[in-house]
């Protein structure tokens, strides 16, 4: 099923999925947040987030791969990917 949303078809089992990985992200560490909003959901390179942050790129990195793990283990192993897919 699907609706029509801003002249584009957004269907409704991509929204549930955007709201669930919202709850998860909501439960991990403000820092690791942050990264994975600025990397998915803004799809920033990781130099612009460690500016934006005010940190290292190798910080950035390990703050991604923290938040990832996290969020797979409270959401299940394919949150990561359905976050690939529908975040951006």
């Amino acid at each position: 099923m699907a609706r029509r949303s801003h002249g584009t078809v957004v269907h409704t089992d991509d929204i549930a999925a955007r709201h669930w990985l919202w709850s998860g992200l909501q439960a991990l560490p403000p820092r690791q947040r942050d990264v994975l909003v600025l990397r998915y959901y803004e799809a920033r390179t990781e130099t612009e987030a460690a500016d934006i942050l005010g940190c290292s790129v190798p910080a950035i990195k390990r703050r991604t791969n923290h938040g990832l793990r996290r969020l797979s283990s409270h959401l299940g192993p394919d949150a990561v990917l359905i976050m690939q897919r529908v975040a951006r």
